[in-house]
């Protein structure tokens, strides 16, 4: 293993809810492979504070509640294997801000943390706000999420970006002995914008739709030589889909193949705008009804 001082850092965020084993199980089940650290963090939410406060009602010192969530941890962490160090931190603020301050601070490798969605359907703002604004990949996981990945859709536009996100994609599933998808979601070919047929000369031996598709399968082959070595030993397929909506599509198929975590490049990260996520990203991270990993 590697010396701790230097080795990587994955945070993982926790509330106590029911989702926090699940949380913490991920993070040291990924932290294994890499050598890596888990910081184990919980943000006592300060309008929370305010708000008790504001209603005639006391808030025990901080000593107090870090003491007592120290406790809770440790109760969490009891009788798991961990073969990882874990440290645990307790800290007052606004969640995401502390997160994305902590991970900036520790330069962590990627955080974990619960989609905690009331509605089961979408992600809730705590998780929305961390996509946004942490600078490392975050890993969102849903509650039910609580063993090993089985099936993973990796999403690429061929860009360097994807090509990161594949590496982050094989490296999961040859750790959790999972089947892969590498999907490119190709705009339909036949037609322009703004409906019209799009043809070749009336002597062309090929089509232009038969073109546009021999394209793109040029590109996914030289997508898969570039990421040879990462892809190797894991059992992996190329998908082609076509749509106009790359988001709507990657989550209809997410659903009829039974994926349990999607896998996707984002553009950066800002807490003003959420554009900067890219706008297929921001949609398939709020629509799929699985666990997803950003990678920035």
């Amino acid at each position: 293993m590697n010396d701790m001082n230097n080795s990587p850092t994955i945070l993982a965020g926790i509330d106590f809810s029911d989702s926090s084993a699940i949380v913490l199980r991920h993070a040291i089940h990924a932290a294994e492979p890499l050598g890596a650290k888990v910081v184990a963090v919980h943000v006592l939410d300060k309008g929370l504070r305010e708000h008790r406060e504001a209603s005639g009602l006391g808030n025990p010192g901080f000593e107090v509640i870090k003491e007592q969530a120290e406790e809770r941890f440790a109760a969490l962490l009891a009788g798991k294997e961990c073969s990882v160090p874990v440290q645990f931190l307790v800290k007052i603020g606004k969640p995401a801000e502390e997160l994305r301050r902590i991970a900036a601070d520790l330069d962590v490798s990627f955080l974990v943390i619960s989609a905690n969605d009331l509605t089961k359907k979408r992600l809730g703002s705590i998780a929305a706000r961390c996509l946004r604004m942490v600078p490392c990949d975050v890993l969102v996981l849903r509650d039910w999420q609580g063993g090993d990945f089985g099936k993973i859709v990796v999403c690429t536009d061929f860009s360097k970006t994807a090509d990161r996100a594949i590496e982050r994609a094989a490296s999961l599933a040859q750790h959790c002995g999972a089947h892969l998808e590498i999907v490119n979601v190709m705009y339909p070919p036949g037609r322009d914008s703004w409906g019209k047929v799009l043809e070749h000369a009336a002597d062309s031996p090929t089509t232009y739709e038969d073109d546009c598709k021999a394209e793109v399968r040029g590109m996914m082959d030289r997508c898969l030589g570039r990421n040879k070595a990462a892809l190797e030993g894991v059992r992996h397929e190329a998908v082609v889909l076509e749509s106009q909506l790359p988001a709507v599509e990657i989550t209809g198929h997410v659903r009829s193949i039974a994926a349990d975590l999607v896998v996707m490049g984002t553009h950066g990260h800002s807490p003003i705008a959420s554009h900067f996520i890219g706008t297929n990203a921001e949609r398939l991270i709020q629509d799929a009804p699985v666990s997803v990993f950003a990678v920035r």
